[in-house]
């Protein structure tokens, strides 16, 4: 797919050919331009990498507990082998295999989530190249199998890049909404509570160009689930109150102000006052200048409204954020994978949010596409997971 406006080419077989071609690029234009920073401060051990086959390429990833033994597990997607690899943790930051299983074309996101209402985690996939989600069944065991009528054909144009997953309609059966990048919208689908969704799926408006990390979470304090997403065109994030009732509206409000180039949202409690803040990574792309790369936090002032916190300066290319309490604090901290340097940005989070005083630097794989924020070892710290497609591998960062 090629972009109508200079931001980087999205999740396909030439991406990592692409950044590569504009790192050097880059290089060129900017003489003189310093070496992509080492780690600096880091608050993980050494990272172990874990690879995950020579013709994978993993792009995807969730944590949950998959087989039931209380401890937290991970999930992989590999466009490469159609496939979900999962590992199972000890409990001590240990991930041992356990299978991969068939996702569909280029497994692009995967949320794990009780699905079918047994008691059992599953995974809903969003396919990329093909207007396509999948659904896997968990068997409590680390298993999965596909739902009946997976994958659904969804509305989507071209195709699905994210997904969320929230009881919409409070009917008891989760929901699914996904992104309809070039139509400016996004498509909502109504589960049954057995695994199904009505599909195609019933449209809703969007902002300019919405792209990755859709996310669902009651961010007004109504309980009922809303909806925030990035978009790539105009510096904007989109932030749509749910009705309770399966529908979506700007009721109003104008979108958020996230920066140049908004490409990937998370939500945590930054300042820890009880209300979900949006973490935005702000993505240069293929450009030549790093300025534009970038971490933001809107600050949650309750009923809807958000104020723009400071903007931390991150590695080259942040394609992606998470959420979590790495220090343990109580604050939840924020962490952006930058694609062209091989970096993690971390900022911490504190009483006014985010600080620009206090980053780290943390070096992973090769072309980190995905961060993963989760307490694998349970001391109440988050551990870092990322995707590095380029040295077909995960790397695993346990806190100290």
């Amino acid at each position: 797919m090629v972009f109508p406006f200079a931001v980087p080419v999205p999740r396909g077989r030439s991406r990592t050919a692409l950044v590569a071609a504009a790192a050097l690029l880059s290089l060129s234009a900017s003489a003189g331009m310093p070496a992509p920073p080492a780690t600096r401060g880091s608050p993980f051990l050494p990272p172990r990498v874990v690879a995950v086959g020579s013709d994978h390429d993993p792009a995807a990833l969730a944590s949950g507990d998959f087989n039931g033994d209380g401890r937290l597990d991970l999930a992989v997607g590999s466009s490469g082998s159609k496939d979900v690899a999962v590992f199972l943790g000890d409990g001590r930051g240990g991930l041992q295999s356990a299978g991969a299983f068939p996702a569909g074309p280029d497994p692009t996101e995967i949320v794990a989530a009780d699905l079918n209402r047994d008691g059992r985690l599953d995974l809903a996939i969003a396919n990329h190249g093909v207007p396509l989600v999948t659904v896997l069944l968990g068997d409590g065991r680390g298993g999965f199998r596909p739902a009946a009528g997976s994958p659904l054909r969804v509305r989507s144009n071209p195709h699905p890049h994210t997904l969320g997953v929230c009881d919409a309609d409070r009917d008891g059966s989760p929901d699914l909404v996904i992104d309809s990048w070039g139509e400016n919208r996004f498509t909502f689908l109504r589960g049954d509570g057995k695994g199904g969704f009505a599909s195609p799926g019933v449209s809703i408006e969007a902002g300019r160009k919405p792209y990755r990390n859709l996310r669902l979470a009651d961010l007004d304090g109504d309980g009922r689930c809303d909806l925030v997403a990035p978009n790539l065109a105009g510096g904007l994030v989109t932030f749509l109150t749910g009705d309770g009732a399966g529908h979506f509206t700007a009721s109003g409000r104008p979108p958020l102000q996230g920066g140049p180039s908004p490409f990937a949202v998370a939500v945590a409690d930054v300042n820890r006052d009880g209300r979900p803040d949006i973490l935005v990574a702000n993505y240069s792309g293929q450009g030549t200048d790093p300025s534009g790369d970038g971490l933001t936090a809107l600050l949650n002032e309750g009923g809807g409204r958000f104020r723009l916190g400071p903007r931390i300066p991150t590695g080259r290319a942040s394609g992606d954020v998470a959420g979590g309490d790495i220090d343990g604090d109580g604050f939840a901290d924020a962490a952006t994978a930058n694609q062209v340097d091989d970096t993690l940005t971390i900022g911490y989070g504190g009483p006014d949010g985010l600080s620009p005083s206090r980053t780290a630097t943390v070096r992973v794989g090769g072309h980190p596409e995905r961060v993963l924020l989760a307490d694998f070892n349970g001391d109440r710290k988050a551990d870092a997971v990322t995707a590095n497609p380029e040295d077909h591998s995960i790397s695993i960062l346990i806190t100290r």
